[in-house]
């Protein structure tokens, strides 16, 4: 497999970035197209002490495909895509997106069943959704994308191939044993065990560090796992049948907290429980950063202009299987945009496949607003990332939590956007660092955060991972043993700390 491996040139410079804005360098790249190709590659880096960087489509935010040196393999050209023989499940490999697989279901079922999770870029790859448990908006209905996963194909630190399917391996309360199949004819299968670390993980979204529970799955290990545990070449995923009836609802506030009591109570409307698939917030910022694509020419057609008086507002997706289900869920929302200091009249309502995507693009052009503005500040002061927290919180402290988001940003007098995922207790933070001092004053803020978020009970990460970028604040949230004994457990998969090097921890530490 040596052939396979190129010299890194200029020429594949892409490579060395994700969408955290953070750049690094490599000696080497390939494009393994199939399991057998993956496995000889690795084999041979670990038999010459070479680290791997993995990536599928590189939209993690994170850092984690941000290679320090060592090999990049790029998982983009592993592209099969298939039915379950009962059609229930469909199988991908890792370089598909998200929009591949969205559309060959639809196809290939008449649009009776889809994958609920919805990360917000579509052309996220399966690799990296698995890698990182991507969520998204509708995890508030129906979780994220662990809960769909099936079985998964995994190449280890040594080459051999683990096919394990969901129900096969479970932990025997922190013990757990396995075994992987040979990559090779002349090899015996390897047994792995151990034992699981002891920390418990928050009752919130969680996606930092190790999924560890008691008699767990023990494919839950590798999903979330940010590639250093192993190499996820292939994923069923379980699909579900979808609801006949979807509509988007954005509600408008002229007064800010209006959206956020406006949210709250949604997700303490009873009868709405069973309706609401989503509930997604938008700041100010937010809401400047929309305008400003609208009025663009790139963003010209795609949705309306936000008139100036609106300072928040919440996009909400109401499912059913009756119209007149669904008006009486709408009626209700209406109720409630009243309650909480709206304007029912100010809202916008999608119930045709058109302009319900115009609403999805909306929701999609903020972080994309963001990471726009990242990139040309970036060109002055190169020095800076970008800056986002994805932390959740227990729900009882989420107004609260909000107030502290704010209170501390604005007395630093930093810009910020917030957004994201409320009905999960769940918000994006993103600075726009201006220049150096604002980044680096925008880093100790967040630390502090972190902190916080392993004092109440939150999360450092929700949904996108810990990566290269927030190690700091999983030692915060969890404490120094607990991120030793993560360590420890990757030391069982890979004895040599070659595969996504210093993801989630630094492999090589001094105390």
């Amino acid at each position: 497999m040596k052939n396979m491996i190129r010299h890194f040139t200029t020429e594949y410079d892409l490579y060395l970035q994700d969408e955290s804005r953070k750049k690094g360098y490599a000696d080497t790249i390939s494009f393994p197209m199939s399991n057998e190709e993956v496995s000889g590659i690795v084999r041979y880096c670990s038999e010459n002490d070479i680290m791997i960087t993995t990536r599928s489509s590189g939209t993690g935010v994170g850092g984690g495909a941000v290679p320090f040196g060592g090999h990049i393999m790029s998982l983009e050209r592993i592209k099969h895509l298939e039915m379950s023989s009962d059609g229930m499940s469909v199988i991908a490999g890792a370089g598909c997106s998200l929009n591949e697989i969205n559309r060959f279901v639809n196809i290939r079922t008449g649009g009776d069943l889809f994958l609920p999770p919805d990360p917000t870029e579509g052309t996220a790859g399966v690799g990296g959704m698995v890698s990182c448990n991507s969520s998204g908006a509708r995890t508030y209905m129906y979780g994220p994308m662990r809960n769909y996963i099936k079985r998964l194909k995994i190449v280890m630190s040594d080459g051999n191939i683990l096919d394990i399917e969901r129900g096969e391996f479970f932990a025997s309360g922190r013990k757990f044993e396995f075994r992987s199949e040979t990559g090779s004819d002349n090899d015996q299968a390897r047994v792995l065990s151990g034992e699981l670390p002891g920390y418990e993980m928050p009752k919130v979204k969680n996606a930092a560090g190790y999924y560890i529970k008691e008699d767990m799955d023990l494919i839950d290990l590798f999903i979330g796992a940010e590639g250093t545990l192993g190499i996820v070449t292939e994923a069923e995923f379980s699909l579900v049948e979808k609801p006949k009836y979807i509509w988007g609802i954005i509600a408008f506030f002229r007064n800010e907290e209006n959206g956020i009591d406006f949210s709250e109570m949604v997700k303490d409307c009873d009868e709405l429980r069973n309706s609401i698939m989503s509930v997604e917030f938008f700041d100010k910022g937010s809401l400047e950063i929309l305008r400003e694509k609208a009025g663009s020419s790139k963003g010209s057609g795609r949705f309306r202009i936000i008139p100036s008086e609106f300072k928040e507002a919440v996009f909400t997706e109401l499912k059913g299987e009756a119209h007149e289900d669904m008006i009486l869920a709408l009626k209700r929302l209406e109720d409630l945009i009243t309650a909480a200091g709206g304007n029912p009249d100010d809202a916008w309502c999608a119930v045709s496949g058109r302009s319900f995507e115009a609403f999805k693009e909306l929701r999609h052009a903020t972080p994309e607003g963001v990471n726009n503005r990242i990139a040309e500040i970036k060109k002055s002061c190169p020095a800076i990332t970008k800056l986002g927290s994805d932390m959740s919180v227990p729900g009882k402290l989420f107004k609260e939590t909000v107030k502290m988001y704010k209170r501390d940003l604005e007395n630093a007098g930093l810009e910020y956007v917030m957004f994201g995922h409320i009905g999960d207790s769940h918000l994006h933070v993103n600075i726009i660092s201006r220049n150096e001092e604002e980044y680096f004053k925008g880093k100790e803020i967040f630390a502090g955060w972190a902190e916080h978020m392993g004092m109440i009970g939150g999360s450092i990460s929700a949904e996108h991972g810990v990566g290269k970028l927030k190690r700091e604040f999983l030692v915060k949230m969890y404490g120094e043993k607990s991120v030793d004994e993560m360590r420890e457990l990757k030391r069982i998969f890979d004895p040599k700390g070659l595969l996504g090097r210093d993801n989630i921890f630094l492999w090589d530490i001094v105390r």
